[in-house]
This record gives structure tokens, sequence and C-alpha cells, in this order.
């Protein structure tokens, strides 16, 4: 895999981002807590029958900062969750599987109208633990998701998101074994789709500037 984050790498990068946030006078007035649901399954070439998507959930601190003088209504958005995904199989019974996930968001933030903004960017996650025997050693540790989201009255003290989540990187790496047991080629497979919906509560209504 040529782009790898774990677990240690992202604490070392969230930790960063947490120090430069708080050299900000006013770092209270852009930390918001949110928390919701997934609508979970995952994309795949054949290799999960019968499968379903499952509802697990999100939680975690948002922080907004606006940057850029010339487009004082575009800001950047930063989230810190613990994020659970996953998806059931219909075999013999229902088999849930459930993958935990430290999760680092980063989203550029656009008002289309007064109460309604349109989002985009990146979600780098660490996976932390699974109902899966063995499953730390079997799934790889590192994901990355493209985003593409709504936010409804963010001005007011509660306010409502919703947003798609489309993995990038496989969950497993495995080699293709044919008929008389050789091995033909590697197989990277299983890639996360979420579908949330939440609610964020600010802890105020300021803006954050970085200029005057």
């Amino acid at each position: 895999m040529l782009f790898k984050i774990n677990i240690l790498q992202m604490v070392k990068i969230i930790s960063l981002f947490g120090i430069l946030l708080l050299y900000s006078p006013n770092v209270r007035s852009q930390v918001a807590f949110m928390g919701g649901v997934n609508l979970c399954y995952v994309r795949n070439h054949n290799l999960l029958k019968d499968q379903n998507p499952i509802i697990t959930y999100h939680l975690g601190f948002s922080f907004k900062m606006y940057p850029f003088k010339k487009k004082p209504d575009l800001s950047l958005q930063s989230e810190i969750m613990f994020n659970q995904k996953g998806y059931m199989q219909k075999l013999d019974k229902d088999y849930f599987f459930h993958f935990s996930y430290l999760s680092w968001t980063i989203l550029a933030n656009y008002p289309i109208k007064k109460e309604i903004s349109v989002n985009t960017g990146l979600e780098i996650s660490g996976l932390i633990s699974t109902n899966v025997i063995d499953g730390l050693t079997t799934y790889n540790h590192s994901d990355i998701g493209l985003v593409l989201g709504i936010s409804c009255f963010e001005t007011r003290r509660i306010n409502f998101y919703s947003r798609v989540v489309y993995g990038l990187l496989p969950m497993l790496d495995y080699y293709k074994i044919d008929k008389l047991g050789n091995f033909t080629g590697n197989i990277h497979d299983l890639k996360n789709m979420a579908f949330s919906v939440g609610i964020k509560i600010n802890l105020t209504n300021e803006k954050i500037r970085l200029f005057k």
C-alpha cells in the first residue's frame, strides 16, 4: 500500500492540531459537540455474499475557523471522532461485523443559502478495535474516505448535518489462489461506505477568524 497511516501517526497529527488550536485566544468559541448514526456497508468484488447494511454510530468534536480574508464565508472544519462502521451477512444466521475507528475529518464548508451549507473533504481513520477474532491482525488499520455533505442551521446552537463517506483504501489485502493452490495475484478488497446523519451542538456561535 503506497499510502498508509497507522494509529500512532494519527495521534501525532491530531495532537499537533490540538496544540495549534490552543494558541488561538478564542479557541472555545469554535468547538462543537457532534454525534449521530451511520448506515454502513462495504463495497467488494463478490467476496461477500448476502451482505446487508447495518446502523452504527459516531461521536466526537468539531473545530471550525474562517481563514480566508477574501472568502469570509468559506470555513475549514476539522473533526475528531469515535466512528463505528461495518456490515452484516445473512448466512445460517445474521453475522454482524463491527469496526471501530478513530477518525480525523478535514472539511471545506461553504454556505449556499442562509441556513444551508455544503462541505467536502477527507476522512482519515485508524482502526482501534473490532468484534472479529484476530481482526486487528487481519484487517488493514488505515482508511481514507472522500466526504460530501450538507449542513443546516449552522448559526444556531443546535444544527443538523448529513454526509456520504466513500472509502478509498481496502480493508483486506490477500492472495488469489487457483484450483491447484497456486498464488495468482494480490487482491485488495472491502472498502467502507457510510451515510451519516447527526446533530451538532455549538458551544458558542461566535466565528473565529485568522485575520482582522
